[in-house]
This record gives C-alpha cells, structure tokens and sequence, in this order.
C-alpha cells in the first residue's frame, strides 16, 4: 500500500500546489527520510555485523524518527507509511556501503537547509536544525573517516596482491588492530621513508607475528630484570 503522497515523499520536494500545508509536507518528507536511512544502516548491521559507524548511527536514525514522530502527533500530521525494510539493499562490499553513507549524510543535511525555510513553527524548526546538526557534525565526520580508514586499508592490502573484498577478513583481535595500523602508517610516505617502504611490503599476519614476539621477549627481558638476584655461594 502506498503513501497518499507517494510523488512528493519520494522527490524530497514540497509542492506548493499540492492540497497539504507545507508544515504537513515538511514532516513527512523529514520522517521518510530518516525512515530510509535507518532502513540502510540497520540492514549494512545485518550483513555486515554491528561494526562503527553504521552500528552507532542506527541508533541515532531511531532517535530521530521518534522526535519527528512526536512532532506529527502533535500537529495532526499522520506518519508516513515504512516501505525501506522491504526494499532497501546494501552494497557488496564495506567500502562502498562506507560512501553510500557519506552521500546519504551530505543528502540529509540539504534536504533539512530546503525544508528549514518551509516551518515557522519553533518547536519544528529546532528539530530539524538539531537533526541536521547531528548529520553535518557528527554522522558525516564518522562516515568520512571510516572510509579514509577503508581506503587505506584497501592500498594497503593491494600493495601485496590482495583483492579488497579480502581486506576485511578477520585474522583474529592482534592482527585486525595492527592491520588497520599499518594500513594508516603505510600511507605516510614521507613521514617514515624506509619503514613505511617495509610496512606496505610485508603481510600483516607475519607483522603481527614478529610484534607478538617481540612483545614476549620485551615480557621475559622485563621479568628477569624484576626478579631478585640470587646470592652466590662460595666453599668454605
């Protein structure tokens, strides 16, 4: 079954010549909005597991379908009908799930600078203001990091003839930190000259390996340092 106003939700785009007041339209296009993005995030959890950003964004995209949810019972406004979880997909891989998120991030903060101008009321227009303001300030900034990260790591894997869609498996908790790690230092060409130049060429398992040894040895060093001296015995 379709929204009543099916046109105007899916263009993002009050009518002025359709037979709703502007207010009305506003929250609607706001709500479905909100409703297609945590649509997106829940289902890249669900594939994906509840790895950051999308695991910490979903449960701000609840938040915010509850505050504009309670602005349309308080004006009278029924809530658009949830087609997303039916027919939201995600995309094969973790990168471009990643620049799916900035775009949907960057769409979000314009549609509320369009619908802003639309509302006089206070209460609606500080809704949208903090809506976008956790688009623009917080959700955008997590996004475009995790996709710098993304990108790194997926160069980094490259640089030893890995595909990307291998990039992400995961070898266990030491070498997953390390591998992301090493991605970010291999970027520094400059900064790190011949150790950067060794870092993009060796594989991460066996980095992680050589750094879990040396981490024993440092361990055992350290422990024969705080052990007590024995006292040497002579014969009488």
């Amino acid at each position: 079954m379709a929204n009543y106003d099916e046109a105007i939700l899916r263009s993002r785009t009050p009518q002025p010549s359709a037979p709703y007041p502007l207010l009305h339209q506003a929250l609607r296009i706001a709500l479905y909005d909100e409703y297609a993005a945590r649509a997106f995030y829940q289902k890249v959890v669900e594939s994906f597991g509840p790895q950051t950003p999308f695991a910490n964004i979903v449960q701000a995209e609840e938040q915010h379908v509850a505050a504009l949810g309670k602005l349309c019972e308080r004006y009278g406004v029924p809530r658009p009908l949830d087609p997303y979880p039916a027919e939201t997909t995600v995309a094969p891989t973790w990168r471009a799930n990643l620049e799916r998120g900035v775009a949907g991030e960057i769409a979000n903060v314009q549609l509320y600078q369009r619908l802003l101008p639309l509302v006089a009321a206070a209460d609606v227009q500080r809704v949208f203001f903090n809506l976008q303001s956790a688009s623009q300030d917080n959700h955008l900034p997590a996004f475009q990091r995790a996709l710098q990260g993304a990108v790194a790591r997926e160069s980094y894997h490259a640089a030893q003839g890995i595909p990307p869609n291998q990039a992400y498996v995961r070898h266990g908790p030491l070498t997953s930190v390390l591998e992301q790690g090493f991605s970010l230092l291999a970027r520094q060409n400059g900064a790190f000259g011949l150790v950067g130049s060794l870092v993009r060429a060796a594989h991460p398992a066996m980095l992680a390996g050589l750094l879990a040894g040396g981490a024993a040895v440092h361990y055992l060093r350290q422990q024969d340092r705080n052990s007590p001296s024995q006292p040497s015995t002579q014969e009488d």
